[in-house]
């Protein structure tokens, strides 16, 4: 009725992926925190208005790049462990 786990080669997950993944979710997370310290350092009351308001813009469209990249990296793993459980459960 249900193959071993040996036996059933279809189905396997490659653990590189998720490796490579949480390497790069790791990474997105460190150059995030390299942002926003640099967005502390360059956005100061004696700098102008209009190089406060141009730093705020760059760091602002990384982070939103960066969460953006997470959620899709988030939702990649949440489904191969959906997948991981469905080829353990044998459908």
């Amino acid at each position: 009725m249900f193959k071993s786990l040996r036996q059933c080669t279809s189905g396997v997950v490659d653990l590189g992926v998720v490796l490579m993944i949480g390497i790069a979710f790791a990474a997105l997370m460190v150059i995030a925190f390299i942002i926003w310290t640099l967005r502390n350092q360059l956005i100061t009351t004696t700098t102008s208005t209009e190089t406060n308001q141009s730093v705020a813009n760059i760091t602002g469209g990384f982070d939103n790049a960066v969460n953006l990249i997470l959620v899709a990296i988030t939702v990649f793993i949440l489904a191969i462990a959906i997948s991981a459980l469905l080829m353990l459960r044998g459908r």
